[in-house]
């Protein structure tokens, strides 16, 4: 899996990585935890299921997919990642 992100899904990735729940109030989603809410557009929410960074499961909740966390696992570790060269 190879993801390119725009810095907004990436934004994203960081707050559901971070513990924050989607949660839909009237038509519009919100990054929620405790008692602090970020404002996130649909469009994004959907770009993310399409580029296989997110599940939309049945019950309506949104949440990081498998292959997503296993490639993130892979490009974190010292062995797997692959060498940049500047």
């Amino acid at each position: 899996m190879k993801l390119k992100l725009t810095p907004t899904q990436n934004l994203c990735i960081g707050f559901l990585e971070s513990g924050f729940k989607v949660v839909q109030i009237d038509d519009h989603f919100y990054f929620m935890k405790g008692d602090r809410k970020q404002k996130v557009l649909s469009k994004t929410l959907d770009a993310l299921v399409n580029r296989g960074a997110l599940e939309h499961k049945v019950d309506g909740d949104y949440e990081l997919s498998e292959a997503f966390l296993e490639y993130r696992k892979q490009m974190r570790s010292p062995l797997k990642s692959p060498q940049v060269h500047h």
